[in-house]
């Protein structure tokens, strides 16, 4: 039987760099209509869903340009719905109903030191205080955060209209560049697959040293 892999998020660049390094494993994917994830009531298909896999990916995330005050209540509660609210609720249903499963949450930098979207920030912090705080149920379930600074190639970053400051944060870290996507998908299939599940309830932090001091 061929492990089963819930990945939301799978138009992402890290979710089609970690699908090339898998075999004989099915995607399960939803559509909108199936899993919508600005809608977080709880239904049976969800569940059942989540019983059936093996291990979850979820690399939902939207970020927002605007000045807080400018922005509309209904775009800022989207918006945690999406970042946080929906992958609490996942990760609730699968510590809950799927006593092997295994979980890894994309973070950001943003939740150790803040972002011009505020809500964005706040809502990756949270992710990271989730993950470290929130006690798994069984010995096989696994749930871990990875926390990437500044990823190149992805939509988010190259859409962003302040690019000197994406390049100015780059050019800052010891690394004196960002990470690629390919580096992520990498990192999450060696957690998966190659490194002990006895590490778990931890955001690692895939920073460059940017926030190195000494």
């Amino acid at each position: 039987m061929s492990e089963k892999i819930l990945i939301i998020g799978k138009n992402s660049i890290i979710a089609k760099e970690f699908i090339k390094k898998i075999n004989n494993t099915q995607i399960i994917a939803p559509s909108k209509s199936l899993w919508n994830m600005n809608n977080t009531d709880l239904s049976m298909k969800q569940i059942n869903i989540i019983k059936s896999v093996d291990k979850i990916l979820l690399l939902q995330s939207v970020i927002s340009s605007k000045f807080f005050l400018t922005r509309k209540q209904s775009e800022i509660t989207k918006q945690i719905n999406i970042n946080f609210l929906s992958v609490i609720k996942i990760c609730e249903l699968a510590l809950n109903y799927n006593k092997k499963v295994k979980i890894i949450v994309l973070g950001s930098e943003a939740g150790i030191k803040g972002s011009y979207d505020i809500v964005y920030g706040l809502m990756k912090s949270s992710i990271h205080k989730y993950v470290e705080e929130r006690k798994i149920k069984y010995p096989s379930q696994q749930l871990v955060c990875i926390s990437p600074s500044t990823i190149i190639d992805t939509k988010m970053t190259l859409s962003r209209k302040d690019q000197k400051n994406v390049l100015k944060s780059i050019f800052k870290n010891p690394k004196k560049r960002g990470i690629k996507s390919i580096e992520i998908a990498n990192l999450i299939y060696s957690i998966f697959y190659n490194i002990t599940d006895y590490i778990t309830n931890t955001v690692i932090r895939v920073d460059g040293g940017k926030f190195s001091r000494m």
